[in-house]
């Protein structure tokens, strides 16, 4: 069993936050023609990123410290930030679901 370690919502990236989202949301549809394949191993795309901001219905704009704030639950202090609108959007949907912080395997935070 891998050991997990609290991350901060906010600090989530890369596979660790692909890891968090398919935790949470369960695995994302591929687009038609494109074989699934898991998330772990990819970086997060403007095409997850769109999906999780329809299905969610995710408050997205762009912010001043960060590029881009996401929320899903529509309360100014759950916005979350991201480089990209996907990351915004993945840190979002997270944080709706498992709050400030999540456990996340050790190997996925390196």
């Amino acid at each position: 069993m891998p050991k997990l370690i609290k991350v901060h919502t906010c600090d989530l990236a890369g596979k660790a936050l692909l890891w968090a989202v398919e935790m949470v949301d369960g695995p994302i549809p591929p687009p038609a023609g494109q074989l699934q394949l898991p998330l772990s191993g990819q970086a997060i795309d403007d095409a997850t990123g769109e999906y999780l901001i329809e299905k969610h219905s995710i408050w997205i704009d762009c912010g001043y410290s960060w590029p881009w704030l996401a929320c899903v639950s529509g309360h100014p202090l759950d916005r979350q930030p991201g480089d990209t609108r996907a990351e915004a959007a993945a840190r979002a949907v997270v944080h709706h679901a498992r709050g400030e912080t999540i456990k996340v395997p050790r190997e996925l935070c390196q």
